[in-house]
């Protein structure tokens, strides 16, 4: 495993975790429609940011 695929995997985790986290205050305010897509949009970040952290791990 080298260090910059174990960096990166970690890197798309952080950012959507972040951006889901955003898109959530977004819902609750006037930019709704925005956070509802921005929050799937993250959590699919996020999600293969996982798969590719325990691809890496094997």
């Amino acid at each position: 495993m080298s260090e910059s695929n174990k960096q990166s995997a970690n890197l798309a985790l952080v950012i959507g975790v972040l951006g889901l986290i955003a898109g959530i205050i977004l819902l609750f305010t006037d930019s709704w429609f925005i956070g509802l897509f921005g929050s799937i949009a993250s959590a699919g970040i996020a999600y293969k940011g996982y798969q590719d952290m325990q691809t890496n791990k094997d």
